[in-house]
């Protein structure tokens, strides 16, 4: 293939669509405004994958590092809940629907009573009979596991966790259709799907250093920082952006991948009265992330995932620091939709982070010792999954023939996370060398 292709943003989303698109042997220039690409990410906590992530096993793979990822010692999933039980969920070497079946029946977080009724519900729903309503995707989670038999100690026990970590809010806030769906993908489709790797290194390290070498060695262009501060459009096409220093770049295709507030922050408003596609931007909202990465003094001999109930942060990821020969350990502390957090003075999240810690790994010796710390704040972390909210998120296609939008918030079917971002990037590449193909004479 040939072309010019102008990618607005350097996160995951911007960066798979062109390592697809120069793997093609399209002309890509990517525009980053910060001085180093990765977006969010770059600092974040380490990232949590699970089979059922198929786009970003197939990155690692591209990248040559699906291998080694996956001869990684699994992950336990546990549950610390609010009058201190911890349960783990059982992984089963058994295959579909066994593994569901028995996985479920053995699970402690739930009582007897709760899993009867939510392996009643699963049979219904394998059979079709009856079909799953159609108005899923508005309901809220809580309201839906409430009509199917769960009681209050099951959804703030156990299903208010997993709403936390898997679509960035509790219960009340989430959408039933698209909780459900992430639910059955990750941990009710068979053995495969409930493997869970945390790699000990933030996406940095793990994923966009390894992506943005690929890129370079294939030729991609970087402009940064260069910042955007027009799109202009023509007709059906978009004609070129403008920077802030007034310059001018043209393409023959462009991608963006950029948060939807930015996005629309750039178009011209005759273009946004005039589209739907761009109207219904307006109606997304996005969820804050608080995390506090502690460096303890304490070893730790395996990587653990604890969610928390009644805690200030809602779930806990700790592994050994491999630099300090595992004499040391790293605990990542992430509370999600918890805006109200954000102001708070780093010591007091630090002493806030301890207090969970404490309850989380108790320990009969002296309190750890915090050899460092790190807050990152994230007020608009990810798209807040909303009932409702799937009706607004737009395709990869827009209304102008040569522009695609891309990013973790757009329609990829997953919550607004690590998957969805390559995802989208993916499909935007695809949607492109298909739209080109099918122009050529």
């Amino acid at each position: 293939m040939t072309g010019q292709v102008l990618i607005l943003g350097g996160g995951l989303a911007g960066l798979t669509a062109a390592l697809h698109l120069a793997t093609d042997g399209y002309s890509v220039t990517v525009l980053e405004q910060a001085d180093q690409v990765g977006g969010l990410l770059r600092h974040g906590p380490p990232p949590i994958l699970l089979e059922a992530h198929s786009a970003t096993w197939s990155l690692l793979s591209d990248l040559g590092h699906e291998s080694a990822t996956r001869q990684r010692r699994h992950t336990r999933l546990e549950f610390l809940q609010a009058d201190g039980a911890r349960v783990q969920f059982l992984h089963l070497p058994l295959p579909s629907p066994l593994n569901t079946l028995l996985g479920t029946t053995l699970f402690q977080g739930l009582s007897m009573r709760d899993r009867w009724h939510l392996l009643s519900f699963l049979e219904r729903t394998w059979e079709q009979d009856p079909p799953l309503p159609n108005d899923l995707d508005t309901r809220a989670a809580d309201e839906w596991l409430t009509s199917i038999g769960q009681s209050e100690h099951a959804r703030h026990g156990v299903w208010n966790s997993l709403a936390r970590l898997l679509l960035g809010a509790a219960l009340p806030l989430v959408s039933a259709g698209l909780f459900m769906r992430t639910l059955r993908r990750c941990f009710l489709t068979g053995a495969r799907a409930t493997k869970l790797i945390i790699p000990p290194h933030g996406v940095d390290t793990f994923l966009l250093a390894p992506l943005k070498a690929r890129l370079d060695q294939l030729g991609v262009q970087f402009r940064q920082p260069a910042t955007v501060s027009q799109l202009h459009f023509a007709q059906h096409r978009m004609t070129g952006v403008e920077l802030t220093d007034r310059s001018r770049l043209t393409a023959d295709w462009y991608i963006a991948a950029l948060p939807h507030h930015r996005l629309t922050s750039l178009l011209p408003e005759r273009v946004v009265t005039h589209f739907a596609y761009f109207q219904q931007l307006s109606r997304l909202c996005d969820s804050s992330m608080l995390v506090v990465r502690l460096h303890l003094d304490r070893p730790a001999d395996q990587t653990q995932l604890i969610l928390l109930e009644g805690k200030t942060f809602h779930w806990m990821i700790r592994h050994a620091d491999e630099s300090r020969h595992n004499h040391a350990s790293v605990i990542w502390a992430t509370a999600v939709g918890e805006p109200g957090l954000l102001p708070h003075a780093q010591d007091d999240l630090i002493r806030l982070a301890l207090d969970d810690v404490a309850a989380t790994f108790p320990t009969q010796t002296s309190a750890p010792h915090v050899l460092d710390a790190e807050i990152l704040r994230l007020p608009s972390a990810m798209l807040a999954a909303r009932p409702g909210a799937q009706h607004f998120r737009p395709l990869s296609t827009s209304p102008f023939t040569n522009l695609f939008v891309a990013g973790a918030w757009t329609d990829t079917g997953w919550p607004a996370n690590l998957e969805s971002a390559i995802l989208s990037g993916r499909r935007c590449a695809t949607s492109l060398t298909a739209l080109q193909q099918r122009a050529q004479p």
